[in-house]
């Protein structure tokens, strides 16, 4: 196996490890919030928190190794770098698994100011080392992000390059290489995480100097704003990396090429203001902030599912369309990803307005939408990512019964167990309760039994990689 193998496998099955872990802590909490079964509010809360932290930390994961292996086929990439920032996010998610189990740490994967600090029931060496681990997964993020910069910026010329200007107002009398699709789709990426990773640092280092020495103090609307600007960003970016995969796997299995357009590089500068700004519709309900930024927050939100959404989404689709497309898992777990994706992001919309912001944001319409395109989108697109690399490597695909028993069992669940969050969110089921109000026990109840059916599916999913993976690789002449 080649260094690039290495790195690109080490990311894809720890993001899938992890991801398969907070997978389970999830359907244990709808069993309680179902009243199947009663760990206490001290434990769910614990839970939730590892959850929430775990869920974005491991899609991102697979992201950043799919991207990084992508990048990898354009030119050279050093494997030892990549490693260190995996190494530098896996020691930040050991810090925080510890942190709550067993130091019991149940302030929310937000860890909004001041809430660590007021009437915690946990040691406070536990909020310490949460703190610590989100730290250590923002700076390996951070050194991933300006490897990719870096290479970006290099390989295509610099910044006009990169980003695409270059093609879109043809500066020069010389024509520039386009970077291809996933190209500019990790420039933006980078930039953008860059900024984000650096506002989790800097918030970690403050409430870290709170933890150390309590007369340090913290605005609570400064870091409500840096912390949200932070995970929101980051979680988004999750789903903008998993989009370089769909470029080439989608022209790989429809015979097609995904190129370089001035709209498509146009729709990615968009992209990497609005992942910025959008942030702000989290804080509509703080009348003290600032008005003007909660109307920048909601048009932002909303352009945000014009342009690379809108681009990428309609682009696949074009190539679909009359094209022979080979259906095997690896290209339906691509294409079903990109329904989760519109689908959450419709949800996202409503949220992010104004009028309806004030009865659904703290329902579980919130984790009904990133639900909605974590699982039923980046995890989709990963999943679609490995039996691309199997099925490319043994050049054999999955029966057609056997994909027909992993739609049911795996679309179907997943379908059922959406559907639980937004019908109570709908309800104005709160979010974050450990024990809801009716009708969330009935929602939640058929939620689990949606998120067994589910997991059924991901296991025969499992088994089948394991086949692909035992087969003989073909020749690749």
């Amino acid at each position: 196996m080649t260094a690039a193998r290495r790195v690109l496998w080490t990311y894809l099955l720890t993001g899938i490890a992890v991801f398969t872990l907070m997978m389970l802590l999830g359907i244990a909490m709808r069993a309680e919030q179902a009243r199947w079964v009663a760990f206490g509010p001290q434990i769910f809360y614990a839970m939730l928190t590892l959850h929430g932290a775990g869920m974005i930390t491991s899609v991102a994961l697979c992201g950043m190794g799919g991207l990084w292996y992508l990048m990898r086929q354009e030119g050279e990439l050093s494997a030892g770098a990549a490693l260190v920032a995996y190494a530098l996010v896996v020691l930040g998610v050991v810090a925080v698994l510890l942190s709550v189990f067993p130091g019991g740490f149940a302030a929310g994967w937000t860890f909004l100011y001041p809430l660590p600090f007021v009437g915690a029931t946990w040691p406070s060496w536990a909020t310490g080392t949460f703190l610590i681990g989100i730290m250590l997964v923002s700076l390996g993020w951070t050194a991933w992000c300006f490897q990719m910069l870096a290479f970006t910026l290099t390989r295509y010329g610099g910044w006009a390059g990169a980003s695409g200007w270059n093609l879109v107002f043809k500066r020069d009398a010389e024509p520039h290489e386009a970077p291809p699709p996933q190209s500019i789709a990790a420039f933006v990426v980078a930039v953008d995480g860059v900024l984000t990773g650096m506002a989790g640092m800097t918030i970690g280092v403050a409430l870290i100097a709170h933890w150390l020495s309590p007369s340090v103090l913290v605005d609570p609307l400064w870091a409500k704003n840096v912390t949200f600007f932070f995970g929101h960003a980051f979680a988004n970016l999750t789903i903008y990396m998993a989009l370089g995969w769909v470029y080439v796997g989608m022209a790989r299995y429809t015979g097609r090429e995904y190129h370089t357009t001035k709209i498509l590089a146009i729709a990615w500068w968009a992209t990497l203001v609005f992942v910025a700004i959008a942030y702000f519709h989290h804080l509509y309900m703080d009348f003290v902030q600032y008005r003007p930024l909660q109307y920048v927050g909601e048009i932002a939100s909303y352009l945000s599912a014009i342009p690379a959404t809108a681009v990428s989404v309609w682009g696949s689709m074009l190539l679909v369309y009359r094209s022979r497309m080979r259906w095997t898992l690896g290209s339906i777990f691509l294409f079903t990803g990109l329904v989760g994706w519109v689908v959450g992001g419709i949800g996202a919309l409503l949220d992010a307005s104004i009028p309806l912001n004030f009865d659904l944001h703290n329902t579980l319409w919130v984790p009904a939408h990133f639900h909605t395109y974590l699982l039923g989108g980046v995890f989709l697109f990963a999943l679609g990512l490995i039996y691309m690399q199997l099925e490319e490597r043994s050049g054999r695909c999955s029966p057609p019964l056997l994909r027909w028993i992993i739609g049911l069992t795996t679309f179907g669940g997943m379908t059922v167990f959406l559907l639980g969050f937004y019908v109570a969110g709908a309800n104005g089921v709160p979010r974050r309760y450990a024990i809801e109000p009716s009708p969330g026990p009935l929602t939640a109840s058929w939620a689990t039994v949606g998120a067994l059916l589910l997991l059924l599916g991901l296991i025969v999913v499992l088994i089948e990689a394991i086949r692909l993976a035992r087969l003989p690789a073909q020749d690749p002449a």
